[in-house]
Protein backbone atom coordinates (compact mmCIF):
# COMPACT_ATOMS: atom_id res chain seq x y z
CA UNK A 1 0.00 0.00 0.00
CA UNK A 2 1.33 3.42 -0.98
CA UNK A 3 1.95 5.98 1.76
CA UNK A 4 0.22 9.34 1.67
CA UNK A 5 3.47 11.23 1.99
CA UNK A 6 6.13 9.40 -0.01
CA UNK A 7 8.78 12.00 0.92
CA UNK A 8 8.95 10.68 4.46
CA UNK A 9 9.94 12.72 7.49
CA UNK A 10 10.80 15.86 5.51
CA UNK A 11 7.28 16.04 4.08
CA UNK A 12 5.70 15.37 7.46
CA UNK A 13 7.81 18.12 9.05
CA UNK A 14 6.94 20.52 6.22
CA UNK A 15 3.22 19.81 6.56
CA UNK A 16 3.26 20.23 10.34
CA UNK A 17 5.13 23.53 10.03
CA UNK A 18 2.74 24.77 7.34
CA UNK A 19 -0.28 23.80 9.44
CA UNK A 20 1.16 25.43 12.57
CA UNK A 21 1.97 28.70 10.78
CA UNK A 22 -1.47 28.73 9.16
CA UNK A 23 -3.34 28.18 12.43
CA UNK A 24 -1.13 30.52 14.47
CA UNK A 25 -1.76 33.36 11.99
CA UNK A 26 -5.38 32.71 11.03
CA UNK A 27 -6.69 36.11 12.16
CA UNK A 28 -3.79 37.99 10.60
CA UNK A 29 -4.11 36.14 7.29
CA UNK A 30 -7.89 36.58 7.19
CA UNK A 31 -7.36 40.32 7.66
CA UNK A 32 -4.99 40.34 4.66
CA UNK A 33 -7.66 38.53 2.63
CA UNK A 34 -10.54 40.74 3.79
CA UNK A 35 -8.52 43.87 3.02
CA UNK A 36 -7.81 42.52 -0.47
CA UNK A 37 -11.37 41.55 -1.42
CA UNK A 38 -12.92 44.88 -0.49
CA UNK A 39 -16.01 44.51 -2.70
CA UNK A 40 -16.71 40.96 -1.55
CA UNK A 41 -18.21 39.70 1.71
CA UNK A 42 -15.50 37.43 3.15
CA UNK A 43 -18.18 35.08 4.47
CA UNK A 44 -19.16 34.37 0.86
CA UNK A 45 -15.69 33.09 0.01
CA UNK A 46 -15.81 29.30 -0.14
CA UNK A 47 -14.37 27.78 3.04
CA UNK A 48 -11.91 25.72 1.01
CA UNK A 49 -10.70 28.87 -0.73
CA UNK A 50 -10.22 30.68 2.59
CA UNK A 51 -8.18 27.78 3.94
CA UNK A 52 -6.09 27.56 0.77
CA UNK A 53 -5.47 31.31 0.78
CA UNK A 54 -4.29 31.21 4.40
CA UNK A 55 -2.06 28.19 3.74
CA UNK A 56 -0.55 29.89 0.71
CA UNK A 57 0.14 33.03 2.74
CA UNK A 58 1.83 30.92 5.42
CA UNK A 59 4.01 29.26 2.80
CA UNK A 60 4.90 32.57 1.13
CA UNK A 61 5.81 34.26 4.41
CA UNK A 62 7.41 31.50 6.48
CA UNK A 63 9.13 29.28 3.90
CA UNK A 64 11.80 31.55 2.46
CA UNK A 65 13.23 28.84 0.20
CA UNK A 66 10.04 28.40 -1.83
CA UNK A 67 9.53 30.95 -4.63
CA UNK A 68 6.27 32.90 -4.45
CA UNK A 69 5.29 31.87 -7.99
CA UNK A 70 5.71 28.19 -7.06
CA UNK A 71 3.46 28.64 -4.04
CA UNK A 72 0.80 30.45 -6.08
CA UNK A 73 0.85 27.84 -8.85
CA UNK A 74 0.64 24.91 -6.43
CA UNK A 75 -2.32 26.36 -4.55
CA UNK A 76 -4.11 27.22 -7.79
CA UNK A 77 -3.81 23.56 -8.82
CA UNK A 78 -5.12 22.37 -5.45
CA UNK A 79 -8.06 24.79 -5.74
CA UNK A 80 -8.89 23.50 -9.22
CA UNK A 81 -9.05 19.94 -7.90
CA UNK A 82 -10.78 20.51 -4.56
CA UNK A 83 -12.84 23.69 -4.72
CA UNK A 84 -15.23 25.48 -7.07
CA UNK A 85 -14.71 25.74 -10.85
CA UNK A 86 -13.60 29.38 -10.57
CA UNK A 87 -11.48 29.00 -7.44
CA UNK A 88 -8.21 28.74 -9.34
CA UNK A 89 -8.76 32.13 -10.95
CA UNK A 90 -9.91 33.63 -7.67
CA UNK A 91 -6.86 32.40 -5.74
CA UNK A 92 -4.56 33.53 -8.53
CA UNK A 93 -5.89 37.09 -8.43
CA UNK A 94 -5.89 37.40 -4.65
CA UNK A 95 -2.50 35.75 -4.10
CA UNK A 96 -0.79 37.60 -6.92
CA UNK A 97 -1.90 40.99 -5.57
CA UNK A 98 -1.26 40.09 -1.93
CA UNK A 99 2.19 38.72 -2.67
CA UNK A 100 3.18 41.97 -4.38
CA UNK A 101 1.92 44.05 -1.43
CA UNK A 102 3.59 41.80 1.14
CA UNK A 103 6.91 41.84 -0.71
CA UNK A 104 6.72 45.62 -0.96
CA UNK A 105 6.17 46.07 2.77
CA UNK A 106 8.83 43.48 3.70
CA UNK A 107 6.49 40.81 5.07
CA UNK A 108 7.60 38.35 2.38
CA UNK A 109 11.37 38.01 2.26
CA UNK A 110 12.89 35.51 -0.15
CA UNK A 111 16.56 34.78 -0.49
CA UNK A 112 18.66 32.04 -1.92
CA UNK A 113 19.39 30.55 -5.28
CA UNK A 114 16.87 31.80 -7.84
CA UNK A 115 14.95 33.88 -5.32
CA UNK A 116 14.63 37.63 -4.81
CA UNK A 117 16.44 38.93 -1.75
CA UNK A 118 14.39 41.64 -0.03
CA UNK A 119 16.91 42.72 2.60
Amino acid sequence: MQTLLPGGEDDITFFKDLLRHTLDNEERFMQFIVDQVTNWDSERIALTDRILLMMALAEMIYFSGIPVKVTINEFIEVAKDYSTPRSGQFLNGVLDTLSAKLRENGTIRKSGRGLIDNR
